[in-house]
């Protein structure tokens, strides 16, 4: 008699795991109180002081630049907004090249073509699975104009990302929405003696606000910058650039006609709503980070009997903030693939409540690697013509998009990485438990899988 639920034994668990939820009544009483007072959004697309929105939003990039240490903070309506607008604020222009990651959501590859510039694929670091500096430094030509890099699954990118930057003269936008709360530290920044939060590192950063990152106020996003040239070119294209442009005095102190030529501008404002549930949530990050990371320990202590699964290690010199929980799995010491083990695993475990219709939050692979999605295979865009690949001397970039360009992600993502989101659950020893227990059955009866 089969022993695995998968083959149509007992599970482990039956009932679902907790809901991860992180609002409470600080965020409702937050929100009616906006309600009440009838003004949703103060946002006026124009040169008046309401261009930077009111009192919540005023409030929130106040206390989110000064959460991370540094001179401006952007709200938007989301952090794949954000990065658009970033990648504007930096003066993008038609053929430019920009470095981007095939490991992450899309929009951290895409950004770059809604400005027309080009994005250039590099393969990621083994280990910590951010991009790989070696691959960034091979694939680097005189039109490469940024790198966009992403802290993946919650640490930071590597800091030699900096120096190759430097020495290029390339700006550095950094996706930290799965990272907030990580820190590299000083030691390893060679020429800036301090600790530097996510979303600090590069020249300019964005965080995200949707539902199931660390801090979620529905959607939204925030973006992050020292420099204030940079800061008010995203305020502009967050909200009517080219509008409240047309409105600015000879007097300003901006210089109206170098913006007139480089600014179009979006609506991606967030409302006060949205940010007056996101500065609750602010206060409650180190908190939620300390959970995370509890829970992270705890999670590997139940599996670290089963030799076929090695946890992700974490960056020297840096803090891990855990968005998820990945691990690298051995076929060869196992004797199945992971893609069999994983299937097995889930069937004795149970959905999170309110998200049932999502399965068991282990996944494999992460996601497909981005140059393999349609959009790059097929070089086609605007009305389905080549542009703006065909701006690039690469002619559609198919070498740079075609299958084995980016070989580590590919190889991670078909055989070896796994991951889950369990580590954010509000999770009891029953929990973590059962967890372990799922695995451990699955890997003593592995043989069950082999028939």
């Amino acid at each position: 008699m089969s022993k695995l639920a998968i083959n149509g034994g007992p599970k482990i668990r039956t009932k679902l795991f907790p809901s991860q939820i992180t609002t409470g009544e600080e965020e409702a009483q937050a929100a009616a109180a906006v309600i009440r007072s009838g003004r949703l959004s103060h946002f006026r697309g124009s040169w008046n002081k309401n261009f930077y929105g009111g009192e919540q939003i005023q409030a929130l990039e106040n206390e989110w630049a000064k959460k991370f240490n540094v001179k401006s903070a952007i709200s938007v309506n989301s952090a794949t907004s954000g990065l658009i607008v970033a990648c504007g604020a930096i003066g993008l222009a038609p053929g430019d090249e920009v470095i981007v990651t095939p490991w992450s959501m899309s929009c951290s590859a895409t950004a770059p073509l809604w400005w027309n510039a080009i994005p250039v694929f590099c393969d990621i670091e083994y280990d910590h699975y951010c991009l790989d500096p070696r691959s960034i430094e091979e694939r680097i030509t005189d039109r490469t104009k940024a790198i966009i890099v992403v802290d993946l699954f919650g640490q930071p990118y590597s800091y030699e990302i900096n120096k190759i930057a430097r020495k290029y003269g390339l700006i550095i936008i950094e996706d930290a929405a799965q990272a907030i709360g990580s820190h590299l530290y000083g030691k390893d920044t060679s020429d800036r003696n301090e600790t530097l939060a996510a979303g600090t590192i590069g020249d300019i950063g964005i965080y995200s606000l949707t539902h199931g990152k660390h801090l979620t106020s529905g959607e939204g996003g925030v973006i992050v910058t020292d420099n204030e040239d940079l800061a008010f070119k995203c305020q502009l294209i967050r909200n009517h650039a080219e509008a409240v442009i047309n409105d600015m005095n000879i007097s300003d102190e901006h210089n109206k006609d170098e913006l007139s030529n480089n600014m179009l501008g979006l609506n991606v404002r967030m409302t006060e709503v949205t940010a007056a549930i996101a500065r609750c949530q602010l206060q409650k990050l180190d908190g939620f980070i300390e959970e995370k990371q509890k829970n992270v320990k705890r999670l590997h202590e139940a599996l670290e009997d089963i030799p076929a699964i090695k946890p992700s290690p974490i960056r020297d010199n840096c803090t891990h903030s855990y968005y998820v929980q990945s691990f690298k799995w051995d076929a060869e010491a196992a004797g199945i693939h992971r893609d069999k083990y994983i299937e097995a695993v889930k069937a004795e475990l149970t959905p999170e409540e309110g998200r049932e219709s999502e399965g068991v939050p282990i996944g494999c692979g992460y996601i497909k690697p981005l140059n393999l999605f349609p959009l790059f295979q097929n070089g086609r865009l605007y009305g389905g013509t080549s542009y703006p690949f065909n701006l690039a001397p690469r002619g559609n970039m198919a070498e740079n998009y075609a299958p084995g360009s980016c070989p580590v992600a590919e190889r991670l993502w078909k055989d070896e990485l796994f991951l889950w989101r369990l580590q954010s659950l509000p999770l009891t020893v029953e929990d973590i438990n059962d967890v372990g227990q799922a695995f451990s059955k699955v890997w003593e009866n592995r043989r069950e899988l082999k028939i």
